[in-house]
Formats: C-alpha cells, structure tokens, sequence
C-alpha cells in the first residue's frame, strides 16, 4: 500500500486504519479511508496496465534485455534475486615493509619516522627500495608500495628498479588509480 500512495496519503490511511481498528472512526473518516483505498486500487490496477504494455511492446518489437539495461544493470539484479552468486569482494593487503628486521603495515596511517625517513630518502635518491619491502613475492603489493611511493614522494621510480622487483609500469599505474579511488 505504501508504494500506491503519497507520504501523506499513506500518513493518513495509517491513522484512519488505527481509529477503525480501534472504533473511534467517525462516518465521514470511513468515506476517507474507502476513498484512499479506491485511490490505490486505482494506482495499481494503472500500474497493472502498463507493465502488460511494455511486455507487449518488448514482445512485438522483440527487445532484448541488453538493449534496455547495461551489463553491470543485469548482473546487479541477478545478483539481488540469488541467480548469480554475490562476487566476492577483492581483498587487498597493504603494502608490507621491513627495516633493521622490524616488519611495519602501510595502512592508510602514516608510516613511523624510522622507517618512513630512510625509505623515502632512498627513494627519492632514486635507489632501489627493494632491501624494504617484505612481500617481494606478490607483485600487487609491491606495485602498491611503488605507487604509493610515487604519490607521496612526487618522484617516480625508474624502470630498472621496477624489473628488479618483477613489477611493470602498468601494474603501478594500475595500483596508483585503486589508490586514487
């Protein structure tokens, strides 16, 4: 009924429903109360007709959902309704540092002076940074740790360095606009 009425409108149905459910509603409030329901009936028995309208109109010009809804639209919905699974949400790790043997995250909190001072001097010198990252392993985050470099510092790695970490300027690139979102 909400969706067949105005705020108001269903405002004052609640209220003339609570006087009938509690016989206090006056003959002129059930006039009110019977013409607010006419009115909705009204409202979805129209509703009822366009939707047979379209159907038809999708029908006999033989319309195709990916001319009326983009992909993402589609694959929303049929995520909603349970017929795809909810894709999982990509978790990422930040980036993971390592100095005189002391490991340090780099969440979105600033890194300590030890370890920031002497990182971002050598990378500023235009070193190599490869003695302090920790998960040389797993490119991402290696891509992250340049890219957030190269944003907080306004330097930009150079290109042997990135081999040396098995990482492309693509993959930075990449990381600095997830960085940016």
């Amino acid at each position: 009924m909400a969706k067949l009425l105005t705020d108001s409108e269903f405002q004052r149905f609640s209220e003339l429903q609570q006087k009938q459910s509690s016989f206090t509603i006056t003959a002129a409030e059930a006039d009110e109360l019977r013409d607010l329901v006419a009115h909705a009936q009204k409202r979805r028995d129209d509703r009822a007709a366009a939707m047979q309208s379209i159907e038809t109109f999708i029908q006999q010009f033989d319309i195709t959902p990916d001319e009326l809804f983009s992909a993402e639209q589609i694959g929303d919905a049929a995520r909603t309704f349970g017929l795809i699974p909810a894709a999982r949400k990509e978790r990422v790790l930040p980036p993971s540092l390592i100095f005189n043997g002391k490991p340090y995250q780099w969440t979105t909190r600033a890194l300590p002076d030890e370890i920031r001072v002497p990182l971002f001097d050598a990378f500023k010198a235009g070193e190599s940074v490869k003695s302090f990252i920790s998960t040389l392993k797993d490119a991402t985050r290696c891509a992250t740790t340049i890219a957030r470099l190269e944003r907080e510092t306004g330097a930009v790695y150079a290109e042997a360095w990135l081999e040396e970490l098995a990482v492309t300027r693509a993959q930075v690139d990449e990381a600095a606009g997830k960085l940016a979102a």
